[in-house]
């Protein structure tokens, strides 16, 4: 896998609003990684395979409370890199999992379960929303 290029995810110009290059994620698929601006140290890895990278990604940065709350990170103090754009879903999702395992992030490995439970040879491309639901 090429070198991550990870950037501030606010826009420069005007820090009210998301960097152009997150913008511009809308519709796309792909895999992200968020890091500790400061210290370098990876937090998160997460994935979009719905064509919804923008909303998976910018909902870091936003309030969540309720059920499907999620892991939050201040936006000025971390940096994001993407990579596997427009991939297939099945690409994206084995691409996050083989990151995951390299970068063993905090949020991922020490906030979720399931990736023992990971079947790498099943046709990712065939799996439905229904295949990833969690059973509570």
């Amino acid at each position: 896998m090429a070198e991550l290029r990870y950037r501030w995810v606010f826009d420069s110009d005007d820090p009210t609003y998301y960097a152009p290059w997150v913008r511009a994620l809308k519709g796309r698929n792909g895999v992200y990684t968020i890091r500790d601006a400061e210290t370098g140290e990876v937090l998160y890895v997460g994935e979009s395979h719905t064509e919804r990278l923008y909303a998976t990604l910018t909902r870091h940065f936003q309030s969540w409370d309720g059920y499907t709350a999620g892991t939050t990170y201040d936006r000025f103090a971390v940096e994001v890199a993407t990579c596997a754009l427009d991939s297939s879903r099945g690409d994206v999702i084995r691409q996050q999992v083989a990151m995951i395992g390299r970068l063993s992030p905090y949020d991922n490995v020490h906030h979720q379960q399931g990736l023992t439970d990971w079947v790498p040879d099943a046709d990712l491309d065939e799996l439905t929303a229904e295949d990833f639901m969690d059973e509570w």
